[in-house]
Formats: structure tokens, sequence, C-alpha cells
């Protein structure tokens, strides 16, 4: 899912989209993401790709605390 306003959706992240990378490191579950989703990363624009049906797409998303 997506949350309305959240920085997924402001970055284009759409429901369905697989999440493969972010900052460069691969994801393979949502553990992996967590893990990456550090306070030091918050406020700070990072590059996430997703597979969007056949298409990979990179968005640049900025995480916020919280």
């Amino acid at each position: 899912a997506v949350e309305d306003g959240s920085p997924a959706q402001k970055a284009g992240l759409r429901e369905g989209d697989l999440i493969v990378s972010f900052a460069g490191t691969p994801v393979v579950g949502i553990d992996d993401l967590h893990r990456l989703l550090t306070a030091e990363r918050a406020g700070v624009s990072a590059e996430l790709r997703a597979l969007r049906h056949t298409e990979l797409v990179t968005l640049a998303i900025v995480p916020r605390e919280g």
C-alpha cells in the first residue's frame, strides 16, 4: 500500500510497484527496506528503483522520520 501524503506517494510510487533497490542497495523484502530506512536517511534524497508492471522506474524519494 502507498499511504496518502507519504514520501513514497510524493516520489511517485504507486500501489503495486515492487521496490527492488533503495540508495543503490538491493531490496528483497520489507525487512531489507526497514533496515535501510534509518534516522540518518531522514530528509536526505535517495534513489528508489521499482518494477512497475514490466518497466523499471527510478524515483527520487526523501524519507522522513516517524
